[in-house]
């Protein structure tokens, strides 16, 4: 899964992969990681994003083109669903704190 965040992979591949069926996978995910197969790859995805914005200046699109969004108004959904916060927020809070940091340096 966390090899393949552009192209995400469908659940019958990831079963296929792990010599599993499909439903052994989710039950597994289930019992294992408290979420479907499904939720944790959409969140491995979006903690990506979410490095990528913070760490690079990649336009919000480019970041959600590289974590397997077909559109950022869904990728900006998904993101703050999960962080309560917009993409756009999140780098700008990012802007901000190195903005602080950099004057406790200079002081």
């Amino acid at each position: 899964m966390e090899g393949n965040l552009a192209e995400p992979l469908s659940l019958i591949e990831i079963a296929d992969g792990a010599g599993l069926s499909r439903r052994q996978i989710e039950r597994l995910f289930r019992q294992e990681m408290g979420r479907s197969p499904a939720r944790y790859y959409l969140e491995i995805r979006l903690d990506r994003a979410r490095h990528l914005l913070v760490q690079s200046s990649m336009p919000v699109v480019e970041v959600a083109v590289a974590c397997g969004f077909v559109s950022a108004s869904h990728f900006s959904k998904c993101y703050r669903e999960l962080y309560h916060r917009s993409p756009q927020q999140e780098r700008a809070e990012r802007k901000m704190t190195m903005a602080t940091a950099r004057q406790a340096v200079a002081a």
